[in-house]
């Protein structure tokens, strides 16, 4: 009797595309913190507005500049029968014409089961707990820290992994990785 493949989601930015920026998110949790950036609440995402705002946010975005190395073994994955793979990022409206840009030269339509894109501007960490439980995923695979604080205690998911950043080594999690060939091993396990 064969098993039923495991149903992962995959963030984008930071999970499936390289995002070497992401070493700065200490730095930004900081100023969170002392509400010296943006005087908000903890979990609160900010959302740019029209114009300057989305302009500043998608030169932000470019630093996404390649595909992390693990793409083939999401596919090989897939083809085998292991997984099921989904594509969920948090991104904004705005940024839809990347996204597409990105889903083309990754496959993503023949890669992902699905893709799933915030287009509606909800809070991403609302969007992809909704997701979670919609697609009834079993692992979950994060680079954002706040989030995977979140899933990790709001979703079902088995496991909400998160792909991390040298800065992060003393932040303890149980399925803590550095790149996302580590958090497909972890899948595999």
């Amino acid at each position: 009797m064969k098993n039923k493949p495991i149903r992962v989601g995959f963030d984008l930015d930071g999970v499936l595309l390289y995002n070497p920026a992401r070493i700065v998110r200490p730095l930004i949790a900081l100023l969170k913190k002392k509400k010296i950036l943006i005087d908000r609440k903890e979990l609160e995402f900010y959302v740019p507005k029209p114009g300057v705002q989305q302009y500043i946010w998608d030169f932000f975005h470019k630093s996404s500049c390649f595909m992390a190395p693990g793409i083939d073994k999401i596919r090989l994955m897939k083809e085998e029968g292991l997984i099921e793979p989904y594509l969920i990022t948090g991104r904004f409206a705005h940024l839809e014409n990347d996204f597409n840009k990105w889903k083309r030269r990754m496959g993503a339509d023949e890669l992902f089961k699905k893709c799933f894109m915030n287009s509606a501007d909800e809070q991403p960490h609302l969007f992809k707990e909704r997701l979670i439980k919609e697609l009834n995923l079993d692992v979950f695979v994060e680079d954002n820290w706040d989030i995977v604080r979140y899933l990790s205690k709001k979703s079902k998911a088995k496991k909400i992994i998160w792909v991390s950043n040298i800065f992060d080594w003393k932040i303890k999690h149980p399925y803590k990785v550095n790149n996302l060939n580590q958090a497909i091993e972890l899948i595999e396990k």
